[in-house]
């Protein structure tokens, strides 16, 4: 039997000579920003949008924000999510411009640095080291998210989004246990996940009657973690950083 190239997939691992950079550079950059003035909006609060110059870089405390872009017809496509310690619109720094909008899929608390600012910043070797990182951890993330909706079905689809969120939370000790909010609807999910809401309705439904999980009021109930593992196995799986990142305010509620 010939065995897949995704059968032998490990963590993607930063260089060892970067790693001393990558630690240094993100204590730096995150305690800048903690510097900064601290923003609060409400749901559906639009942070930066694709007609706004010089939009700002930020550093997300509390709650949930989602990047999307949308067609002329109204068609949204929804690309990422951005959690408590991520950061978002890196490329703000090289960019003037952006064709996407940042919107708050809750009430969001977040901290916003000018994109000259952290241009300055990244003449700092490992600040620039961990810039670099930081913007690959986010294509890896949606590399993983493009191999999702081009092959994987609709349960299998739905299971990895939900298990990306819990183990991004869970690293960052956000939670403890397998269960968090999820200030989406099944539209929202939907239009991330490349389906229909009737699509995702019937979907989790089936999830919750083989009693693998439960999406109830915007919170997900992991019931069978090792299962549900087990049903999307061979990804490519999320890049870590070589230890826990800065403790931030907040979780994803």
């Amino acid at each position: 039997m010939i065995s897949s190239p995704m059968q032998n997939l490990k963590f993607p691992s930063y260089a060892a000579a970067a790693v001393e950079d990558l630690l240094t550079g993100d204590r730096i950059l995150r305690r800048a920003f903690l510097e900064q003035h601290y923003h609060s909006i409400g749901r559906q609060g639009i942070v930066f949008a694709g007609d706004g110059g010089d939009p700002p870089v930020i550093l997300v405390q509390r709650g949930v924000a989602y990047r999307s872009a949308t067609l002329p017809d109204g068609r949204r496509a929804i690309l990422d999510l951005l959690l408590p310690g991520d950061f978002g619109g890196l490329d703000h720094a090289i960019f003037s411009h952006v064709n996407q909008e940042l919107t708050a899929a809750n009430a969001l608390g977040y901290r916003a640095m000018k994109p000259s600012m952290l241009r300055e910043m990244m003449s700092n070797r490992a600040v620039g080291i961990r810039v670099a990182a930081l913007m690959a951890e986010t294509r890896w993330r949606m590399d993983r998210h493009l191999t999702a909706i081009t092959r994987l079905d609709a349960r299998e689809r739905i299971g990895l989004f939900l298990l990306d969120i819990h183990d991004r939370l869970r690293r960052r000790d956000l939670i403890s246990r397998p269960t968090f909010n999820l200030p989406l609807t099944q539209e929202q999910i939907a239009d991330h996940l490349g389906m229909t809401m009737v699509h995702v309705n019937r979907t989790l439904r089936r999830l919750r009657e083989d009693r693998l999980l439960l999406v109830a009021n915007q919170v997900v109930i992991i019931t069978d973690l090792d299962r549900l593992r087990a049903e999307i196995s061979g990804m490519p799986p999320l890049v870590e950083m070589p230890e826990p990142a800065l403790v931030v305010a907040g979780a994803a509620s």
